[in-house]
Parts: C-alpha cells; structure tokens; sequence
C-alpha cells in the first residue's frame, strides 16, 4: 500500500542543528587560538546538509572548511598525475597547502587532544571533545569554489560548496519552500531502503540525492507530499538524467569522475524508491 501521508510528513522535518552549531564554534575558537604565521591568512565556513538545512536527526556530523587564502589555478587541477608532479606551480602551492594543513591539524590538536586524526579526505574530530562529530577540510581557493589533495590519487579535487546553499535557496523559493523538505523526504527514504536490507550502503550519498532533486521541475514539488512523491519518481522514470548538473552548476552530476554519482546506482535508487512506495508495510 502508498505510504501514508503523516508518515512522509514525518520525514520531511527538518532537525534541530544546536550540536552541530555548537561544534563549529568549538572548531572557530580552537583555530583562532591558535600562533598562524603572518602568512597564513584564512576564512572559516560551513558545508554539507546541516549547512544547506536538509539534515536528518541521523545526520549528527558537521563539515567544515578552512580555506587558506591562496589560489589554486585551473590549468594546474585539471592535469594528470604525472604532469601533475613535474608543474613548478603545482609544487609550490602544495607546499602552501601541506604547511597548512598541519597547522590546522596541530590546531584541533592543541584543543581536543590526540584523539583527533587525519584522514584521507579530512581532519577527524570525534563527538565527546565537541557536541557533534566534525570533519574539518583543508583547502585552497579555486575559481569560486575550493581545492584540496589527495597524495594517494595524486590529484587535486574541487568543488563548490558555497555555491550549492545559495542556488538550493533559489530552488526552495522557486517551490513555494517544497524543496529542501522534499530533498529530506527522500533522504528518510534512502535511509529506511538500507535499514530494510533493500539498498547497500553507498549507493545513493546524500549530496548526489540533493543535486538529483534540484534537476527536478520546479511545480512537481507539490503542498501534498504523497503527490510530490509519486510525481517526482514517475518523471525520473523518463527524464534524461545523463544531463542533470550537480546543484552547484559547475559540474555534471553522473560521470566516470570519484566525485560524480554512476546512472546504474542512482536507477537502483529510484527502483527502490518504488518499490517501497507499493510494497509499504
């Protein structure tokens, strides 16, 4: 049977972010205590779904960037590994930007204790020391976006984070204030895809489930949510998602790219997207 509508509207809530808020400033402080060489000027901001007000009360984490005022240049981030390495200006500002990740590590460090880490992608704080989970990204500048590296892949990865809110906040306006709670609505549904054994874990990040929804025609985001539902799945069934840009506008979404989402796996999304809407029990 449908799912019933008190159930989807449910979903769609948006949580409360106080322990997300109140880490980022715990990550603020700690920075700002910080001894910064003269050099090393810098901006603090959010990103991901509590910064964009599509989390879930899953979402218990908080992304936030540390932006080194130093530019990385487009012709630099588009080569490959090895012409990578031999690019004077490639060397230089990696140098730049190691010098001040370790700073920023050294940063948490010197607030939170041994217990922050390094990651592949990020710095790791773990919830205890601050009143949510928190990764810290380490960046440059680039273009209107950012940069960071990757020493594994030997690549330079960039997106737009600041750009993503805004354009989301033009599309929430342009839906009456439908989008963001419908973007959360699917999310829900992802989440109760996996806790059902239906949908690996994976397939469908909520950052590709966002971006999907904002190709989405802007009157098929309805005051009724069960219509909003149905109206959405049978319109991704026929729509040419190879085409669909990520919310940021810089990007495609679907690509062979680490940072672009597969067509087969957002297709299993959707397959299961209705499915548990026939099948709801």
């Amino acid at each position: 049977m449908p799912i019933p509508e008190s159930t989807l509207s449910n979903w769609r809530h948006h949580r409360s972010g106080t322990a997300s808020a109140q880490a980022h400033v715990a990550i603020r402080d700690a920075l700002a205590a910080h001894s910064w060489p003269t050099e090393m000027t810098y901006k603090v901001f959010l990103q991901g779904s509590y910064q964009n007000g599509t989390n879930l009360s899953q979402d218990s984490d908080v992304d936030v960037v540390i932006q080194l005022a130093s530019r990385l240049r487009p012709r630099v981030a588009v080569l490959g590994p090895d012409a990578l390495q031999a690019h004077a200006s490639h060397r230089f500002v990696l140098e730049r930007w190691q010098t001040f990740r370790q700073h920023a590590l050294h940063a948490m460090r010197a607030r939170f204790g041994s217990a922050v880490t390094s990651g592949r992608k990020t710095l790791k704080v773990p919830r205890g020391r601050i009143p949510a989970a928190a990764d810290v990204v380490v960046t440059l500048k680039y273009e209107d976006g950012l940069a960071f590296y990757l020493p594994d892949a030997r690549r330079w990865v960039v997106s737009y984070p600041q750009r993503h809110p805004q354009r989301g906040l033009n599309k929430e306006r342009a839906t009456g204030d439908r989008f963001k709670r419908s973007v959360r609505m699917f999310k829900a549904m992802r989440n109760q895809l996996i806790s059902r054994g239906a949908l690996d874990p994976g397939v469908a990040p909520s950052y590709f489930i966002e971006c999907l929804l904002y190709n989405v025609p802007d009157r098929l985001f309805r005051s009724d949510l069960s219509a909003t539902y149905v109206g959405i799945l049978q319109w991704l069934e026929t729509a040419s998602i190879r085409n669909f840009e990520t919310q940021s506008g810089r990007t495609k979404l679907f690509g062979s790219r680490h940072d672009q989402w597969n067509v087969d796996r957002s297709r299993q999304f959707v397959a299961g997207l209705q499915l548990l809407w026939r099948d709801w029990r």
